[in-house]
């Protein structure tokens, strides 16, 4: 099982990886966070190198979270679902990129076909969570 989670978070990061880089070639110049509101402008490339900052940062912090909790753990579903962690959190953010690739090239696509992107993150990490409570459950 640990083999399988391992190798689904190396898919994850790929995913990521090819999703972004989809995103960063149909970016105008100027990426807007938050499209229609004059807010937040970034240039492509500086939010290109933001977000893959930010994912490495975020997969050394779950790296971190794992190695802190794997050694104090023997059940191997648990130790299975506390690695599965990186893969969720990977997909929620493939999901975030993808959106914003979408809202900043609404002359093509339209933005509300695309908005489940946005519930599909949290729904994963609740299911991610409810897993726990069922693993929990089941060695009981």
């Amino acid at each position: 099982m640990l083999r399988v989670v391992s190798f689904l978070k190396l898919l994850s990061i790929i995913l990521f990886l090819i999703i972004l880089v989809l995103v960063y070639a149909y970016l105008p110049i100027m990426v807007a966070m938050e499209p229609g509101t004059g807010g937040l402008q970034l240039h492509k490339e500086t939010f290109f190198y933001y977000v893959v900052a930010g994912f490495v940062i975020v997969n050394l912090v779950m790296l971190a979270f794992q190695k802190l909790f794997e050694g104090k753990i023997e059940n191997e579903d648990v130790k299975a679902w506390v690695r599965s962690g990186a893969f969720v959190i990977n997909i929620c953010l493939t999901l975030l990129v993808g959106f914003i690739g979408v809202l900043n090239n609404s002359g093509h696509l339209n933005p509300s076909g695309f908005a489940y992107l946005n519930y599909m993150g949290p729904v994963l990490i609740f299911s991610w969570i409810l897993g726990l409570f069922y693993l929990i459950y089941k060695k009981a």
